[in-house]
């Protein structure tokens, strides 16, 4: 599934691209800066210059990695739906998730946030637009027993744009939330707006993660800090700001290799030797075990950095297996050679 889905990301990036060097989120190394965006002297970050579009998204990013998105997930509230069995980061660095027993039933409900959400489309027919505490959000009940709530963590960008891609970025860099909630007998809806209520509360005074009782150091970091301490022998010559405040992605070149589209992305994977994948070789290169998978276009390179982040193991439920989740790089390249110098050097650099 993993490996499905980064092809996916792969190819799309690829063609994202392609479609932006025409405007200014994508800058060359050298180029002029495009008329109507801020002077080189106003931005310069990983040694590019920067649109207001870009500093923007940067910034977003910036912000998103401050917060703790267990923080937003309130004892009052979940209590309010019964006992929870547990609460742990899922998946994402910027998801968290709770398990609560209603009492009723063997059956658990879930609520959970990630602060890495997308703005919903107007058009769509999934979402209405809702207030909810003063503030305009997007409310999906389209499934029976769940709930979706998407609400805005940031003001709107307001700055000009010059392409297509531009406005893309900017609208996913706004930094939307999303909340769902799942009860398997119960309002859904009702039990969401409570908590996006509650999140939209602290939004001005948020939970962050220096005061977490998760001890994710790596969710602080900064990707894209990797560009200014890649191998001596790779040259960037492009990069865009991700609206993943967790991955960077840009394009590199050396003697070996042209054009390289690298994709880097730190993320929580669970600590489960059933559910990872057979298909990997390890390997160990400058002190870490990578693993990596090679396809005929594409290969990945893991490393597994920091200790497990435990969620509440101690109850007796089935979410328990679950509660174990181990930080985890990864880099997606052209070929393993690539993959491994970038992944090691990442590593270095996030963990230093």
């Amino acid at each position: 599934m993993r490996t499905v889905r980064k092809s996916w990301v792969l190819a799309a990036m690829a063609a994202a691209m392609s479609l932006s060097t025409s405007g200014c989120a994508v800058v060359l190394l050298g180029s002029a800066f495009p008329a109507g965006s801020a002077s080189p002297a106003e931005q310069n970050r990983y040694g590019f210059e920067m649109s207001e579009a870009d500093r923007y998204l940067a910034d977003s990013a910036a912000f998103v990695r401050s917060l703790d998105p267990c923080g937003f997930l309130t004892e009052d509230d979940l209590t309010a739906l019964g006992t929870v069995v547990q609460l742990r980061p899922d998946g994402e660095l910027s998801s968290c998730s709770a398990e609560v027993n209603p009492g009723r039933s063997d059956v658990t409900d879930s609520v959970s946030i990630k602060l890495n959400g997308y703005q919903p489309t107007p058009a769509d027919p999934n979402f209405e637009q809702v207030t909810i505490g003063g503030e305009q959000v997007y409310l999906d009940d389209a499934s029976r027993g769940t709930c979706r709530v998407s609400f805005p963590l940031r003001d709107e960008f307001d700055g000009t744009t010059s392409g297509p891609m531009d406005d893309v970025l900017t609208q996913s860099g706004r930094s939307f939330a999303t909340i769902d909630v799942y009860l398997a007998d119960g309002d859904a809806c009702s039990a969401a707006k409570s908590v996006t209520e509650t999140a939209l509360g602290l939004v001005s005074d948020p939970p962050l993660r220096a005061d977490s009782r998760y001890n994710l150091p790596l969710a602080a970091k900064d990707p894209c800090s990797v560009l200014e301490h890649l191998p001596e022998t790779w040259t960037v010559d492009r990069w865009n700001p991700a609206a993943d405040p967790y991955g960077c992605h840009f394009e590199a070149s050396s003697a070996t290799f042209e054009d390289n589209l690298v994709l880097l992305d730190v993320a929580l994977t669970y600590d489960d030797s059933d559910l990872r994948s057979t298909d990997r070789e390890k390997i160990r290169q400058g002190g870490y075990t990578v693993e990596t998978r090679d396809s005929d276009s594409v290969c990945s390179a893991d490393i597994v950095l920091g200790n497990p982040v435990l969620g509440l193991p101690g109850n007796e439920d089935s979410a328990a297996r679950y509660a174990r989740t181990v930080p985890e790089l990864s880099v997606m390249a052209d070929d393993c050679d690539s993959a491994v110098a970038l992944a090691v050097a990442a590593a270095d650099e996030l963990t230093g």
